[in-house]
């Protein structure tokens, strides 16, 4: 609620009343704090977009570190080129299930691009490597979307840090050891400590 009052005054200036008016504004305050989530949130899958992973990052609190994953699906493409769009939306949306239901509630996901998320970790380095291990084994379970079984797998390069650092410089470090996973063979994981 918001109250607005004002004092009326007669012609020679000599205060009359009080007019006041309770304005109810519920309604406008739900829809900011919609339009909020939906810039921080990836429509397609619920997930934080690059926007919420940074701003929730920022709060995120961890005496042990932090461990910065980047996922890119493995074979998500075949499944777009011959099974469409549509199979690649349940696909990512899968993907996002499995990624959540990897992780500790109070770590991040966030999908950041059309197949690459991103996931971090607080705690200390076995904790990083604990999850990333545990996403590779969630993405190798069959996933069957009408009566389709999608072959969708996840590379992962993932680094480590004691202290807090800017999320963008440990995203381009996991970047690139993402890159190396790939050229590994890909369904593999590189993970480091930052340097």
């Amino acid at each position: 609620m918001r109250c607005d009052r004002r004092l009326l005054r007669d012609s020679d200036g000599r205060p009359v009343k009080i007019v006041g008016m309770a304005i109810d504004f519920t309604e406008d305050r739900l829809r900011i704090e919609m339009l909020e989530e939906t810039a921080r949130t990836d429509a397609l899958t619920g997930l934080l977009n690059r926007r919420g992973l940074s701003i929730n990052y920022a709060a995120l609190q961890s005496a042990d570190g932090f461990a910065v994953l980047a996922l890119d699906l493995d074979g998500f493409k075949e499944v777009n080129d011959t099974s469409g769009h549509a199979m690649g939306d349940l696909v990512l949306q899968s993907t996002a299930e499995r990624l959540t239901s990897a992780v500790r509630s109070q770590d991040l996901v966030a999908r950041t691009g059309g197949d690459e998320f991103v996931v971090i970790v607080a705690g200390d380095r076995s904790t990083g490597e604990a999850a990333a291990e545990r996403i590779v084994a969630r993405m190798r379970e069959p996933l069957l979307i009408d009566d389709k079984i999608a072959d969708v797998r996840t590379s992962i390069g993932g680094v480590w840090t004691g202290e807090k650092r800017e999320v963008s410089e440990l995203l381009k470090a996991a970047d690139a050891l993402l890159y190396d996973a790939k050229a590994a063979g890909k369904d593999t994981i590189m993970f480091q400590s930052a340097s």
